[in-house]
């Protein structure tokens, strides 16, 4: 298991609403990349509930770290390859390269019971009172969220926290940034104690993802960061 996943963990320990341990690669300090998934979904090979699957979801706060160790190791989901193609325009990389550069994990502390399952408001909050907390630990430089749904709930949930004042020097968040196809490219800016970050919201990389359309947009927003990324990842 990753050592510097393991040397955060304690202070991960701190953070009540936090259901599994984010994964935090042993170089992720060289560029603080914090990519963030939205869900684990708990369904079967049909497309049902697993429910033996989503009790041991919640049992599991190495779960998101142990799926990271499957993808290092060879296995491979569409939502992830995507997740490659946004980031460095292919998916012949070194993985066990990259996911020792990044961090990652998913914003939804429940597991979905399905893929048609969404989450509801309630989630998205807490969601980001949970950021707020893990932000504050790995200090990321920049944020790459996998989907958009949760950038409509950060300014009513940071607006609360005491130690961040929105203003156009301070903390910004921006719906519309860029438009790609239906979907759009949002953006938002956060400041508060020792956290000083860039946060890009990108569609979801599932279905309907113009995966080279997205890469050109991330390029724009932290070119420098990604193509750092590319080298260490021998992508080609």
């Amino acid at each position: 298991m990753n050592l510097k996943t393991n040397a955060y963990n304690e202070l991960f320990d701190q953070i009540n609403e936090l259901t599994w341990y984010p994964w935090i690669g042993s170089n992720y300090n060289e560029n603080r990349l914090l990519i963030v998934g939205e869900s684990h979904y708990a369904q079967d090979e049909d497309g049902n509930i697993d429910l033996e699957c989503y009790n041991a979801f919640l049992k599991d706060k190495n779960l998101t770290i142990g799926i990271v160790e499957l993808l290092m190791k060879g296995s491979s989901w569409k939502f992830f390859q995507n997740t490659y193609h946004a980031l460095l325009r292919t998916e012949n990389i070194n993985r066990e390269a990259f996911w020792s550069n990044v961090a990652f994990y998913n914003f939804i502390q429940r597991p979905m019971k399905t893929t048609k399952d969404r989450p509801l408001k309630a989630d998205y909050s807490r969601g980001w009172d949970v950021f707020y907390e893990v932000s504050k630990v790995i200090k990321p430089s920049h944020c790459i969220f996998l989907g958009s749904g949760s950038a409509q709930y950060l300014y009513p949930v940071m607006k609360e926290k005491k130690d961040i004042i929105f203003a156009d020097t301070k903390c910004t968040i921006e719906q519309w940034h860029k438009q790609i196809g239906i979907y759009w490219g949002k953006i938002a800016h956060l400041e508060y104690e020792e956290v000083n970050t860039d946060i890009t919201f990108i569609k979801h990389p599932s279905k309907f993802f113009k995966k080279d359309d997205w890469n050109d947009y991330l390029m724009e927003r932290i070119g420098g960061i990604l193509e750092n990324l590319k080298s260490k990842t021998k992508a080609k």
